[in-house]
């Protein structure tokens, strides 16, 4: 008798955990990264004229995502030892494909969240991108 209660209170346990986890569903991607600010450090292809050896060039960004596909974008510049000023780009995503237009060209990953952190690799061209995410504009300070 003992044996067929452990085993109904087990089988419970499944059943009414699934019903629980199914009842808090991770929020779609999209909603995950509008009105939050991407702070990240990207890998693309050099564009001539970059400084750097390599075929790879790194940079630095910040980009505020807002829900209608606009991104208040700026980038690290390591010879002034400081971000450069805010500009006006565009974002999209197209299920898991993020694409974010730098000031140094488009870069393209498919991405993975988990918490405040994203991350995630493109090809064809190749791109790299490993950050984090806040919620709200952490650029110019507003929520």
């Amino acid at each position: 008798m003992k044996q067929a209660i452990g085993v109904f209170l087990v089988l419970l346990s499944f059943a009414i955990g699934d019903r629980l986890w199914a009842a808090d569903p991770t929020p779609p991607l999209a909603s995950r990264l509008a009105g939050s600010t991407l702070s990240a450090v990207t890998y693309m292809p050099k564009k001539p004229g970059m400084p750097g050896g390599g075929e790879l060039a790194r940079v630095i960004m910040q980009a505020y995502l807002r829900a209608d596909g606009g991104a208040v974008v700026r980038v690290w510049d390591p010879s002034r030892n400081a971000y450069t000023a805010a500009v006006e780009r565009r974002w999209s995503l197209s299920g898991s494909r993020l694409c974010i237009d730098l000031p140094s060209g488009t870069i393209c990953a498919d991405v993975h969240v988990w918490g405040p952190r994203i991350a995630g690799i493109g090809t064809n061209p190749y791109a790299m991108l490993d950050g984090d995410l806040r919620s709200g504009n952490a650029i110019t300070a507003t929520r």
